[in-house]
């Protein structure tokens, strides 16, 4: 399957879109990502692309949300302007198929300095290359859960640095307390 005909799969709402690979590709067990919500048709379409080429190397095959799997990722990103730079927060939810939540991924990528402080056009910073990031560090988590290999929650330190993707962070952690002013961006087609 080409990438467009992949890209037209997940055409209209990102929220309803489906990211799967050709059928040939066939490897491990099975994850489908149920939604992608946040960020605008262009950045969401870099996403599927940069998820396309990472997961390649990966012990899992990522199917059509139609499709049985073993397991769902929502997906959730944001794009933040803090102090005049912008970067990309993002979120997965793995579930089982029982529909359990089998982990949360999330990280924040920086993309650079913001054209205006209002985070009207924070999402143009989110290019190939933070996508790809993102991607990475998703699809590298899912595999180390796949694998076994993931943190638990007692080998993840308290306090996790906002330097970088942090892969496996579980929603217990506090939130970060410091009352810089942030603003977040999101996208919505419906």
């Amino acid at each position: 399957m080409s990438l467009l005909a992949l890209l037209a799969l997940v055409s209209g709402c990102a929220s309803s879109g489906q990211i799967a690979l050709s059928p040939g590709q066939s490897f491990g067990p099975t994850v489908a990502f149920e939604s992608v919500d946040g960020p605008p048709p262009q950045v969401f379409d870099r996403l599927v692309r940069a998820l396309e080429t990472e997961s390649a190397a990966k012990s899992f095959t990522i199917v059509s949300r139609e499709a049985p799997a073993a397991y769902r990722i929502r997906s959730y990103l944001s794009a933040q302007v803090r102090r005049g730079k912008t970067s990309i927060v993002w979120v997965w939810d793995v579930y089982d198929r029982d529909q359990r939540r089998a982990m949360r991924l999330s990280g924040e990528e920086a993309t650079g300095k913001a054209k205006d402080r209002t985070g009207r056009d924070a999402w143009a910073t989110a290019d190939d290359q933070v996508m790809r990031r993102i991607a990475q560090a998703g699809l590298g988590g899912v595999s180390s859960m796949i694998n076994g290999t993931a943190p638990t929650q007692d080998d993840q330190a308290p306090e996790s640095p906002r330097t970088g993707p942090a892969v496996a962070m579980n929603d217990e952690n506090p939130a970060d307390s410091r009352s810089d002013q942030i603003t977040a961006v999101a996208f919505s087609a419906h």
